[in-house]
């Protein structure tokens, strides 16, 4: 875990289960104060099988800040990479709503490694340049943006297959305790 002046929480986890599934992510989440979303790039290897979700995405909604630019630069980026978008795919249940309509979700082969970077590699130079451009957020409106956040916690505590891994490794407090402390500093 990492933190600056704008960034709360970088982690980077390398988590392996058994022989046949891998889990390789990156969370940036920047300081509450700034009200900015959230950069999530996550691998999962099944088998033979690799899924990519490459996202900038809200950290709670109702914030009163407006990500639409964002998102259709997301998905002028994201446009650049059409194979990618032909092996697209959506998490099943509640967890979909977390993602930006920007989102990258696809199961993906050898021959769409380079679009794959190459995509993680744009998104996350718009994230920094979002991060390095914004002013902090003080009274109303930073009590409003942590509302919003402890809100996205619980979505993610209640529908993330990720969690949902964590209770089943370390029963369902601990699980909650675990991925809450080293994914989101809680």
């Amino acid at each position: 875990m990492y933190t600056t002046d704008k960034i709360s929480l970088f982690v980077l986890r390398d988590l392996r289960l058994r022989l046949f599934v891998a889990v390789r992510s990156m969370f940036i989440r920047p300081r509450m104060e700034l009200d900015l979303p959230v950069f999530a790039a996550e691998v999962v290897r099944i088998g033979k099988k690799r899924m990519i979700i490459i996202d900038i995405h809200r950290a709670g909604t109702d914030t009163g800040h407006d990500d639409e630019a964002l998102f259709d630069q997301m998905l002028e980026i994201r446009d650049r990479y059409p194979a990618l978008g032909e092996k697209a795919m959506e998490q099943k249940g509640e967890i979909q709503s977390v993602f930006s309509r920007a989102a990258c979700q696809a199961w993906i082969t050898n021959d769409l490694d380079d679009d794959a970077i190459a995509l993680f590699k744009e998104y996350l130079a718009l994230f920094i340049k979002l991060v390095k451009s914004t002013s902090p957020l003080t009274g109303k409106a930073l009590e409003k943006t942590q509302k919003a956040y402890d809100e996205y916690l619980d979505k993610i505590v209640d529908h993330d297959p990720g969690v949902k891994g964590f209770k089943k490794l370390f029963g369902e407090k601990g699980g909650v305790e675990r991925c809450l402390n080293i994914h989101f500093e809680q």
